[in-house]
């Protein structure tokens, strides 16, 4: 059975460890440091480690220095995939981040110490550098992400465990009334009597206004952190309500972004380590085939009156030689057949799950493609089996 395991599991391990590292943001700046936040590891508060996770990210957005890269791993899952200890180490923390290719990520453990109370430990692993931790322990009932509270814990935690990084002041103009200043999309200060003067991470950001009745397009401004950096936003008014639209505006449908297609990924990964075992049960069975034939073959020499060939006395020594090859090819078939149903059991509930995770995926199209760009892939399996040898052909076609 043992020719078989190496190359389905390899397949089937290599599947794995490649989705775990698909998810990624885009590069942040330049003047940002970037880390990943992953989700907190409980055993008994999942939906407030569930909020706590999306506001320490949200939190990590707006720390002057650091930017955020984008993931759905968890710290709970890598850490089984890497095979770490019940208490994750030095050595298991590395092995994070080398799966990662990141040199900074956040992680943190939460559990229920006591009755209505919930006890965070958020740590962040730098690469050759000593970890920094903080915890906080709250109410139980904090699972609302938007929570006030819960916001101002996080804010605790990741300005303990970040610090504050670099930033350079930003001064803004535009108009004369009240308004909210936007650095790259997300609101960090007020305008009054059109002017604003902001404390932002050093590097380059995209900045806008909101002005009730009136419209400017953001300009990009590179800060430092010597001397200040000013900018000028021209104000227009909006069209009144009713009229149609300036034709620029109307295809904003053309930029819509597509997200990741982690479904997609599990399935055909899903296929190809199902593939993978399957060719493991074809080979296991054609072994099983070949030894069962030529036990039954040495079989045929030794006398009716033997009825266990695996225990012969004081028979002659071809007919001791025969019964020997038998009890040996018997037990290898054994050994096959077994091999040949755990593959093909395990293979063919890889593929079924693969190919129902394609069946029923709903996509997510493109209003701007065309019709036939819309087709879904098409997978064929083509067993092969002959005298000890076993194929299996995967063919995708897109």
């Amino acid at each position: 059975m043992s020719r078989a395991w190496a190359a389905a599991f390899a397949l089937a391990a290599a599947s794995v460890l490649w989705i775990s590292g698909a998810a990624r943001a885009e590069p942040p700046s330049a003047h940002a440091t970037p880390t990943y936040v992953l989700s907190i590891w409980t055993n008994d508060a999942d939906d407030q480690a569930d909020a706590l996770t999306q506001q320490l990210r949200s939190r990590v957005r707006q720390v002057a220095g650091w930017s955020l890269l984008e993931t759905t791993q968890s710290f709970e899952t890598l850490a089984i995939a890497l095979r770490c200890p019940p208490t994750p180490n030095q050595a298991c923390l590395d092995r994070i981040g080398e799966q990662l290719h990141a040199d900074h990520y956040v992680w943190g453990t939460m559990a229920k110490e006591k009755a209505g109370e919930v006890t965070a430990e958020v740590r962040l692993w730098t690469r050759g550098k000593p970890p920094t931790d903080a915890s906080e322990a709250y109410s139980e009932n904090l699972k609302d992400p938007s929570d006030d509270a819960l916001r101002a814990i996080a804010s605790r935690l990741i300005t303990k465990v970040l610090g504050a990084g670099p930033a350079g002041t930003l001064v803004v103009h535009a108009g004369t009334g009240k308004g909210a200043v936007l650095i790259d999309g997300v609101s960090k200060g007020a305008l009054d009597e059109g002017a604003a003067r902001l404390k932002v991470p050093v590097g380059q950001h995209a900045v806008g206004v909101r002005v009730a009745g009136f419209q400017a397009e953001a300009k990009t401004v590179t800060t430092t952190d010597e001397g200040e950096e000013e900018v000028t936003l021209t104000l227009s008014p909006l069209a009144p309500q009713g009229e149609e639209a300036a034709p620029e505006a109307e295809p904003a449908a053309d930029r819509k972004s597509r997200p990741f297609p982690l479904r997609k990924v599990l399935a055909y990964s899903a296929i190809v380590a199902g593939a993978a075992l399957l060719v493991g049960a074809v080979v296991e069975g054609a072994a099983w085939v070949s030894d069962k034939n030529a036990s039954s073959s040495d079989r045929s020499s030794i006398p009716a009156s033997v009825t266990d060939v695996c225990s012969v006395m004081g028979q002659p020594p071809s007919v001791m030689s025969a019964a020997q090859d038998a009890c040996s090819k018997n037990s290898n078939a054994t050994g096959a057949s077994t091999g040949a149903w755990i593959f093909g059991g395990l293979g063919a509930a890889l593929v079924g799950t693969g190919v129902v995770l394609l069946v029923t995926d709903p996509g997510h199209p493109d209003v701007t493609e065309p019709a036939q760009a819309m087709a879904r892939p098409r997978v064929e399996v083509v067993p092969s089996v002959g005298p000890r040898l076993g194929v299996l052909g995967l063919r995708l076609t897109f």
